[in-house]
């Protein structure tokens, strides 16, 4: 059985959740009020968002698209990007290769 782990308001309008984590890869949940993070962001790790609830506009680099439940968008390592909420909640599952060290050392105290 996986631990479970406290979940965490990142801002006013996102909460996360890490589901598992191993060093080569984390899972985790997102629940979305409003728009979400304010601008994007790069990191080194690749990235896969997959919607569960709600409608986003996904920006890859200078692409932008509408996803919704069900979709999924990946995004290579240190590329621009960001998932902004289009409706008024949003919920999505975020996989990252490897796993993102800056979010194990903050967010994983277990509940």
């Amino acid at each position: 059985m996986e631990k479970q782990y406290k979940k965490y308001k990142l801002n006013e309008f996102v909460t996360l959740q890490v589901l598992s984590y191993t060093d080569e890869m984390m899972v985790v949940k997102l629940w979305f009020i409003g728009k979400g993070f304010d601008s994007t962001h790069h990191h080194g790790n690749q990235e896969v968002n997959i919607v569960t609830g709600g409608e986003f506009e996904a920006t890859n680099g200078t692409e932008r698209i509408k996803v919704y439940p069900g979709q999924a968008v990946k995004v290579p390592s240190n590329f621009e990007h960001n998932m902004e909420c289009l409706s008024p909640t949003g919920e999505m599952v975020t996989v990252w290769t490897p796993a993102r060290q800056d979010i194990i050392e903050k967010y994983t105290e277990q509940e």
